[in-house]
């Protein structure tokens, strides 16, 4: 079948972005659509962050307690549709088409205030803010996201992607409303099919120690480089090109997706490619920007592998403004991070502080697909506590991603912490046509058109 038919195809099903996405349920949402525990007690609640989390929780809450006086404090003039960053490197978006006002997507009857939280006291249920000074609260959702770091390896800087062959698809400025990393991947991918037409080429893609924002991002643009090698793409049909091309990826671990289902799935799909090595054990330490050389550190040794590409995956960090806020977590893996029951989603310390999304330490990956499952957790956890009732929601670790096995192709990986979470009654380690469909023709309008009004 080809695209265009599949295209119509799903039309013709009724397959369009609601029914589709809102239609189907998870253990969470199968419980609460909208909100089970809506209460029209008045209170003051702030919510700090103008991302995915924060406008999503948002949007729930204004619906699941009308009566409330809802702050959103976010600095962005714009807001970014950052899954669709892959899109845009793949030829498939322009880098427009993932771009919204923020002021377009907040609720009616909600305050925006473009400005950053300077400050936390959570003991006096206050938050402290650059131009409109102290704010007060009743409820407090922090949603600030977390930010990336590159420094993880040394010799470089984020000033360096777009240079000397490097590249990252993640680089972004949420507050700027700025993806330069998707346009410099797009030319990157360009150019390394450009520069293999005439000669072998090294391209290698690092991964760092710890969580990452999109769980699956460097497997999307290992997948998808390799199809355009292939012929496919921004270049269908062209003359494929793999065998003059070696990609490797080096992970830190043993594994490549916290998933053990996707992880063997994922293995069993790079064991087709011929040109393709996973260096597993293997964390990028420093790299020479001018010979173009990336050394390893592997079993204690040093490993050096001279390259001609390189793609990086940032670290990521907490917020500084969390720092001496005493809504962290302050020992253990998620040190600095903010911290949450995993369950209620309440900062143990203060319950009435709420936490949402890549800012929240916990295991579930930072996925659109979490945030979506802990906003309807907020949302009826704070509209019970208003009406004096204990918290009816939990949140069960759900993530998802969507990995681009190829141009046409995706494994949607959904799954918790206990085992695989398919939304509909397919096997999520098998990549299909369908949820390429889906992700790449539907999703876009969905998350704005739905998620970011409260509906998905």
């Amino acid at each position: 079948m080809k695209k265009m038919e599949r295209r119509d195809a799903l039309k013709m099903m009724g397959l369009g972005s609601a029914a589709l996405l809102a239609g189907g349920t998870t253990s969470v949402s199968a419980k609460t659509k909208l909100s089970t525990f809506a209460s029209r007690k008045e209170a003051d609640i702030v919510i700090v962050g103008g991302g995915t989390a924060g406008i999503t929780v948002t949007a729930r809450v204004r619906r699941s307690a009308p009566n409330a006086r809802i702050t959103l404090i976010a600095p962005n003039d714009v807001h970014l549709y950052q899954s669709g960053q892959v899109y845009v490197a793949a030829g498939l978006y322009r880098e427009f088409d993932n771009k919204r006002q923020t002021k377009e997507l907040v609720p009616d009857n909600v305050t925006l205030l473009q400005d950053k939280v300077t400050h936390f006291s959570p003991e006096t249920n206050k938050v402290h803010t650059g131009k409109h000074g102290e704010i007060p609260y009743d409820y407090l959702i922090v949603a600030l996201g977390c930010e990336y770091d590159y420094s993880w390896v040394e010799g470089l800087d984020v000033s360096d992607i777009g240079k000397k062959g490097i590249a990252s698809v993640y680089l972004n400025d949420v507050n700027e409303g700025l993806a330069s990393g998707a346009i410099i991947s797009r030319m990157w991918l360009k150019t390394i099919r450009r520069h293999t037409q005439r000669s072998e080429q090294k391209v290698l893609f690092a991964d760092p120690d710890g969580p990452v924002k999109g769980e699956g991002a460097s497997l999307d643009m290992l997948f998808l480089a390799n199809d355009m090698l292939k012929g496919n793409g921004m270049y269908k049909k062209g003359k494929d090109l793999r065998s003059k091309a070696a990609l490797t990826l080096s992970r830190p671990g043993k594994d490549l997706f916290p998933s053990p289902e996707i992880d063997r799935a994922l293995k069993k799909e790079l064991q087709k490619a011929e040109n393709i090595t996973i260096a597993y054990e293997h964390r990028l330490v420093r790299i020479d920007k001018e010979r173009r050389i990336a050394f390893y550190s592997h079993e204690g040794q040093t490993v050096e592998k001279t390259y001609d590409f390189l793609h990086v995956t940032p670290a990521v960090k907490p917020p500084d403004v969390l720092k001496g806020s005493g809504l962290t977590v302050e020992k253990g893996e998620y040190e600095g991070w903010l911290e949450v029951d995993e369950k209620t989603l309440q900062n143990p310390r203060y319950p009435n502080v709420f936490g949402i999304g890549d800012i929240v330490g916990l295991s579930s990956g930072k996925s659109g697909g979490a945030i979506r499952e802990q906003a309807i957790v907020i949302q009826d956890n704070i509209a019970a506590i208003l009406e004096g009732k204990a918290v009816p929601m939990t949140y069960n670790g759900y993530s998802v991603h969507p990995i681009k096995t190829r141009y046409g192709r995706v494994m949607l990986a959904e799954y918790t912490p206990q085992g695989l979470e398919p939304t509909f009654p397919l096997d999520p380690a098998k990549p299909r046509w369908i949820w390429w469909e889906m992700d790449l023709h539907l999703m876009r309008t969905a998350y704005f058109g739905l998620m970011m009004r409260g509906m998905l």
